[in-house]
């Protein structure tokens, strides 16, 4: 798409909002009842989309007892968390066999709209997770492979989706401690101000003094959401969001260190660690133009500052002080249709969208935090322009189809101020790409419920290349096949089971290798099994279970040596096993093991982790209350006991080979915790 075409799109989507506006305020008698806004797509958010998404509720986030938010994420079929153990650093997420999501570039991850992925700061694609509040969240959709219509860059291995609670009235407190002198207090509420007027607040301090040396952690989040309907068809929100966060890290371990079951800082470490702060600011507005017909706009901006000491080597010098002084902004806009075809039911929607962003890259050789040299001084600027539409069309129950495309295109500049070099600029190379994504459902039977879709994304280059002018490739394109069928005849019951492949072509790789020069010629297979099932034989008996058996193939590579190897860091199997009791008389436990299976570290496969099993019991105690003052519906205080990793393993969830060695996160050890959750 030309500039003057992509600009003409995004000044139709800024001043398509302010007129519609006007002429539902002059003419607002009109009865039509609001819904929810929801951000990007409220057509979409059905169960219909042919592709498999698993969805977390926010009793899971207010029962969780946890240092970091996304170990939620680890009762999700397949999703294995690679946790650093550094603080503030944003943990990978590995999923459907890719192992960059949020520390690299894997994963979409966006919270109510806003992306929290970074184009180009330290990782292409890094998304921190640690600036949410598990007591805010309603509800998180994980999007499997790059199904979703609604997100493009970087939801290769999938998308996270979270949202936050919408208007409601109720009051939430929560406190933790635990092992290793860890504290975590949490607060949030909901509150009607006037009619038609609500807000949502919540707001949490947590810090750990950690189990290996150097391995502090603190950090305060807050976010609150004003919502206001003007009148029967127009709605506004407001919601802000902070963050500030302060840590050590121990630094990686070696093989030898880890083998002694040593709880030292690495001997290499100097001090490591770091600080951000996060602030982000988004303007909703949802207005129907008819009972079938929902526009949706927003605009939202972002600012966040992140310095970071590491040291990766092994050597008496090395470490650097790396800071990303980033500015966002974006807007976007959709239509919502939730209407009769032939008589049957069709939802669809069209959408488009723009995002800016600028990050200010420094660097600095240091040693214990006292900065040395100065060694890289740089600026990037990367704009994005979408457009997505999808249709779904109950045909009849028997075939449900979903046809969805995507484009996005983008551009940018490229400021080097290195220390020591010639300064110089560039524009960054012109990418594009088109993502159809199609699929059907089909309800064989009452309960048994089929899926098969194809969808593609993509990959850009990765860091600078991008704006390389002499780089002649195309993005990397990713591919996904899948089938899948979910069952669930009675309440009590419910299992769901999905087959994928999922193949990458085109990648971007440097040929001959030394040479600077690169072209579109990897090529990789993911190819997997996930499997879920929960069953309540007995009232108050929850048994739970799933499964993920993942295969990878590396079919194409710059180092003929490498084809027909595994890729590193991916799991042969993921899985877990639970059972919960709840009493009548409001006590209960739960016990769950998780394991981990075997993956290669190194791409030659020549070095491999075992993985690991792990268990955690739990007990608690709940009571229902009434009210103090008296009306609305009974509340709850919650107790709980916790032993997690209760067999005490030695294990890391983040392993790699380099600088001579194996290299080891090491992780939590056996812990204990108390919680105390109040609902009124």
């Amino acid at each position: 798409m030309n500039g003057h075409l992509r600009g003409s799109a995004l000044l139709c989507a800024l001043a398509l909002p302010g007129t519609l506006v006007a002429e539902v305020l002059a003419d607002g008698d009109e009865a039509i009842e609001l819904g929810t806004i929801m951000v990007k797509g409220e057509a979409l958010h059905r169960n219909d989309i042919p592709a498999t998404v698993n969805r977390v509720e926010a009793e899971r986030f207010e029962e969780m007892t946890a240092v970091r938010i996304e170990e939620v994420l680890e009762e999700v079929p397949g999703v294995e968390i690679g946790n650093y153990n550094m603080g503030g650093v944003a943990n990978v997420i590995k999923m459907r066999g890719f192992t960059g999501g949020a520390h690299g570039g894997d994963v979409a991850v966006y919270v109510d709209g806003i992306p929290l992925n970074e184009g180009e700061s330290h990782a292409d694609g890094y998304a921190d997770v640690n600036v949410l509040i598990p007591l805010e969240i309603e509800e998180l959709e994980v999007f499997k492979g790059p199904s979703s219509v609604l997100y493009g860059n970087f939801a290769r291995a999938g998308s996270l989706a979270f949202h936050t609670r919408q208007r409601g009235e109720y009051a939430k407190a929560k406190l933790t401690y635990g092992s290793f002198d860890t504290w975590d207090a949490q607060g949030a509420f909901g509150l009607s101000l006037a009619e038609g007027l609500y807000n949502n607040t919540a707001i949490q301090g947590a810090s750990t003094q950690g189990f290996q040396d150097n391995s502090q952690w603190s950090r305060i989040n807050a976010s609150t959401r004003f919502t206001w309907d003007l009148n029967e068809r127009l709605d506004l929100a407001l919601s802000l969001r902070a963050h500030q966060s302060d840590w050590d890290a121990p630094g990686y371990i070696p093989k030898s260190l880890f083998d002694a079951e040593s709880t030292d800082q690495a001997p290499n470490a100097e001090d490591d660690g770091g600080e951000k702060s996060f602030y982000s600011e988004r303007l909703d507005l949802g207005l129907s133009l008819s009972e079938e017909l929902r526009l949706l706009y927003w605009v939202y901006g972002t600012q966040q500052d992140f310095t970071r000491f590491a040291k990766f080597g092994y050597d008496p010098g090395g470490q650097t002080e790396r800071n990303y002084d980033r500015s966002v902004w974006g807007t976007g806009a959709s239509l919502n249709l939730d209407s009769q075809l032939a008589d049957k039911p069709l939802t669809a929607i069209l959408g488009l969208e723009y995002y800016d962003e600028d990050t200010d890259w420094l660097r600095w050789d240091t040693s214990n935090r006292v900065r040395l040299d100065k060694t890289e001084d740089r600026t990037f600027n990367i704009t994005t322009f979408s457009v997505f539409a999808q249709g779904e069309w109950e045909l009849s129950r028997y075939f449900r189809p979903t046809l969805g495309l995507r484009y996005d295109s983008f551009g940018g500049s490229y400021d080097n101020r290195d220390p020591g070099g010639e300064p110089f600029d560039s524009d960054m190379n012109d990418y594009d790409h088109w993502s159809p994504k199609l699929g059907f459902r089909s309800l064989l039977m009452d309960g048994l419920d089929l899926r098969a879709s194809f969808s593609e994304g993509f990959s850009l280059p990765d860091g600078e290349a991008k704006y390389q002018t002499d780089l002649d490739v195309s993005p990397e394109v990713i591919r996904q096949y899948e089938i899948g069928l979910s069952y669930d005849p009675i309440e009590a019951l419910s299992a769901d089971v999905a087959l994928f492949i999922l193949d990458t072509s085109d990648e971007i790789q440097e040929y001959p290798v030394g040479s600077g020069l690169y072209k579109n010629l990897g090529e990789t297979r993911r190819t997997g099994v996930e499997a879920a099932l929960l069953w309540r034989p007995l009232e108050g008996l929850t048994l739970s279970g799933d499964i993920a058996l993942i295969d990878s193939e590396i079919r194409s590579s710059n180092a003929p040596g490498l084809e027909g190897k595994e890729i590193s860091g991916v799991p042969d199997r993921v899985s877990n096993l639970s059972a919960e009791y709840r009493s009548p008389q409001g006590i209960g436990g739960k016990i769950k093991w998780r394991h981990v299976g075997k993956y290669y570290i190194d791409d030659e496969n020549t070095e491999r982790y075992d993985g690991y099993d792990v268990v955690d019991l739990g007990l608690f105690y709940e009571r229902p209350y009434e009210r103090p003052l008296g009306g609305g519906d009974a509340r709850k205080l919650r107790l709980g006991a916790e032993v997690k990793n209760l067999f005490d393993e030695w294990y890391s969830q983040s392993v790699w080979s380099g600088y001579g060695t194996n290299n080891y996160a090491v992780s939590w050890p056996r812990t204990y915790w108390l919680s105390m959750s109040l609902d009124w």
